[in-house]
């Protein structure tokens, strides 16, 4: 069954957002009557069958709806230092969305090399990641911002950073699963002293994952996979 994203599930007939309607007509070519999967991106999942179709509109009417839990106690909060290439991020976000995240924040940094990114880009990629994994959460995807305004936004439980100078352990040992936690992965050229000084006298922990040295977004899948797994019962 081909799944479809609308971001609101309320009503018994749906429109599909433009996207979605030109894919489902013009691409899957579907027709009135064929059975769709619908999904909000915040746990709500519906069946419906297409009810009429125009050049441009796709109308669905909602047979079923069932409310997912979230899949894990612990969320997870993944902060990445935008790598210098766009198709880096985009495979992160991907891949993030498939392993199962709960928020994904492209972090400013004193190395960075890249300081703005395209939103919309970056929410069509988790959305189809989203789909394409079959799960029914989408994660709050944040615009970029610095490390001061990371920190700021909430208390969390828990927070590491990967980092390859100084004293660390390993995140395997560190990570207690079943509290909320934020992993900050920095750039290329790594976070800074200065800014390793200030998560860890925010009480964050330096973690290491594994003896090689890993590029941004390899670091980063590696940790909010493992996290994401140590959860599974």
């Amino acid at each position: 069954m081909h799944l479809f994203h609308c971001p609101e599930l309320s009503s018994e007939t749906i429109e599909l957002p433009n996207e979605e309607a030109h894919h489902a007509i013009h691409v899957l070519r579907l027709q009135i009557g064929d059975r769709v999967g619908l999904l909000d991106g915040k746990g709500l999942e519906a069946i419906a069958a297409i009810a009429s179709i125009g050049k441009k509109q796709c109308t669905v009417a909602i047979q079923e709806r069932v409310q997912h839990a979230r899949e894990r106690g612990g969320h997870i909060h993944l902060a990445v230092g935008i790598p210098k290439q766009l198709d880096r991020w985009e495979w992160l976000v991907e891949k993030a969305v498939e392993v199962g995240v709960d928020r994904i924040t492209p972090l400013i940094t004193e190395r960075s090399e890249r300081r703005n990114l395209r939103s919309d880009r970056t929410r069509r990629v988790a959305i189809a990641a989203m789909k394409q994994s079959q799960r029914c959460w989408l994660p709050i995807l944040d615009d970029p911002m610095d490390l001061g305004t990371l920190l700021a936004l909430e208390h969390l439980d828990q927070v590491y950073f990967g980092w390859c100078e100084g004293e660390h352990a390993s995140l395997m040992e560190r990570y207690t699963p079943e509290r909320h936690a934020l992993m900050v992965i920095g750039p290329e050229g790594d976070l800074s002293p200065k800014e390793a000084a200030t998560l860890i006298a925010r009480g964050a922990s330096p973690v290491s994952l594994g003896h090689a040295r890993l590029r941004t977004e390899t670091a980063a899948l590696v940790a909010c996979a493992w996290m994401s797994l140590s959860q599974q019962p």
